[in-house]
């Protein structure tokens, strides 16, 4: 293996080694405080993780692949469930986007649009720095009335999935599922065992004629969504810490294979295994005062972390050609180096394994076939159910697609027309609400 290959392996194992050191600290601290009291079904899975880490740090090479394996296995059972409660979060923000319209008491006296229109451009506009700018419009498409046509906003989705050509055929089915999600049309049959009265909540309000229900029952609805959102939560950081600490552990077997040729040393540094292995005897002890000694980053020299960070922000101009060099050296060494791109990711949804092609490459005849599958799903969702629900999934779409706002005059008619065409004085003022909480964080 050529020497340059293996100096970005080496790379790729150092921010793997940090990386594991940092997360172990937050995860060994939930799972003393969150997963054994608050979330039991997820505990078994994170002590097997912390056990397969003791492991990993005390094998030698030939036993890497038998710990990753069995990391893998875990990895699959918590991207499942991660994909099963992320589901039910995005339809819990439906229900949430309509509750809190349906149960706002009358406002005392209508709405001076002008005024209001013009306060939420200004908190919109308050800022030069064009990432806040962006947040902002989201935030307003995602919470002001919506009053478009359906036409309009398929042309939007449409337009959406036109950007992603010269992608692969995976890359749109991921976005495709996001957007059934956001629009709350994915609506697992097994939500009741992530979060049964979360289901429950789902069903009733996706099912029902929200007319029919008394306002005293819609209130305890309400408390109800926001309590499961609260859980789901909760859930979806356990499994993100779960899932996070299993990347780093394989993204650090994955590298240190390829390390002083074949043999490399699991961890960076010494004190990143002692930290490691002082977090675990605590666990395994369940000595909570120990835990909490434990997440003080002792022995790490703040120029190493430093060092650190400055990897992490090189490693993605790595890729290309690592991967291409990698490929020269046969499929193995070419597998390995896509699962270490793959793991230092955030991510737990990227796939390990597979094909080592890239997959088919979208064209305007896929988008178009993609587009047309997605607008029958959306029109059979919105022939049932309120209005109020209707918009509810449209502006979970438009949320979470790119702009189709192309500058601030856009952004302004936006704004101002939503306002002015709304006649329900309630869903204005939950919708200004909403906003203005959000430019207050």
């Amino acid at each position: 293996m050529n020497r340059k290959l293996e100096k970005i392996f080496s790379a790729y194992h150092y921010a793997g080694g940090y990386e594991l050191f940092f997360k172990t600290g937050a995860f060994a601290e939930h799972i003393s405080d969150e997963y054994d009291g608050r979330i039991p079904e997820l505990y078994p899975n994170a002590a097997e993780v912390l056990k397969l880490i003791r492991e990993a740090a005390d094998a030698d090479p030939s036993g890497y692949e038998r710990i990753a394996g069995s990391l893998e296995g875990i990895r699959k059972e918590v991207e499942a469930q991660m994909r099963g409660v992320v589901e039910l979060r995005d339809n819990l923000a439906v229900c949430e986007y309509v509750l809190k319209r349906v149960c706002e008491p009358e406002p005392e006296k209508s709405m001076d649009v002008d005024r209001e229109a013009s306060a939420i451009i200004s908190l919109i506009f308050r800022t030069k720095d064009s990432v806040a700018i962006r947040e902002g419009v989201k935030a307003a498409v995602a919470s002001l009335p919506l009053r478009i046509a359906k036409s309009r906003f398929f042309d939007i989705v449409e337009n959406s999935l036109e950007t992603q050509l010269g992608r692969t055929e995976q890359d749109i089915d991921d976005i495709v599922s996001n957007i059934e999600g956001f629009a709350g049309l994915k609506v697992s049959g097994d939500d009741a065992s992530v979060d049964r009265d979360a289901s429950e909540v789902v069903d009733i309000l996706f099912g029902t004629d929200l007319e029919t229900i008394p306002a005293a029952e819609l209130e305890t609805i309400r408390k109800r969504a926001e309590d499961a959102a609260e859980r789901i939560r909760l859930k979806i950081d356990a499994l993100s810490d779960i899932g996070l600490m299993i990347n780093s552990a394989l993204l650090e077997l994955t590298a240190a294979k390829h390390i002083g040729k074949g043999a490399g040393d699991v961890y960076t540094d010494k004190n990143v295994t002692l930290y490691i292995k002082k977090l675990l005897d605590a666990f395994e002890k369940g000595d909570k005062e120990a835990f909490d000694e434990g997440l003080v980053y002792e022995g790490i020299n703040e120029s190493e972390l430093e060092k650190l960070e400055e990897l992490r922000l090189k490693i993605p101009g790595y890729e290309d050609g690592f991967i291409a060099m990698a490929g020269d050296e046969g499929d193995d060494i070419s597998r390995d180096a896509k699962r270490c791109v793959t793991l230092i990711s955030d991510s737990i949804f990227g796939s390990l394994g597979g094909s080592l092609a890239p997959g088919k490459t979208v064209d305007k005849e896929m988008i178009i076939l993609k587009a047309k599958e997605l607008k029958d799903k959306l029109t059979q969702s919105f022939a049932s159910g309120s209005k109020l629900l209707q918009r509810a999934r449209m502006s979970g779409v438009l949320s979470k697609l790119p702009l189709f706002l192309n500058d601030s005059d856009e952004v302004k008619d936006y704004v101002k027309s939503s306002l002015s065409s709304c006649r329900d004085e309630k869903e204005k003022a939950v919708a200004v609400r909403e906003l203005k909480e959000f430019f207050a964080r």
